[in-house]
């Protein structure tokens, strides 16, 4: 069986029934919210072993977008560095050991960017 995009389905015939409290079933609802599925979808994932991911929030999203766009400076900067004979790049910085720990730091930040932004995909 395929659905309109053409991805093929699975078919779920069978029912799974679990009592739970009011309480509960409050729980399990906000948290399949929170990962942008239904409570089936989300149930079904937690009983396969699964572990859905909350949805970021707004602010997540904004801090997100804000550090991937930091992170694009900083590479700029990096790039148009390298591309700077010693001579040129030491009269940017007029220290040429506050250069090389400039850059080391950049690199180093630069990494670990890359570090939270994979993470948030996750």
């Amino acid at each position: 069986m395929t659905n309109k995009t053409g991805k093929r389905t699975v078919s779920r015939s069978k029912h799974l029934d679990a009592r739970v409290s009011p309480e509960e079933y409050e729980v399990a609802s906000k948290k399949a919210a929170a990962c942008g599925l239904s409570l089936s979808e989300y149930t079904r994932k937690c009983a396969l072993g699964h572990n859905p991911k909350l949805h970021l929030t707004e602010r997540e999203r904004e801090a997100y977008c804000s550090l991937a766009d930091a992170r694009g400076d900083i590479v700029h900067i990096r790039s148009a560095l390298k591309g700077k004979t010693q001579d040129q790049i030491k009269s940017y910085f007029k220290n040429e050991r506050f250069m090389r720990a400039w850059i080391d730091a950049i690199t180093n930040l630069i990494n670990q960017w890359d570090r939270i932004i994979e993470q948030l995909k996750e």
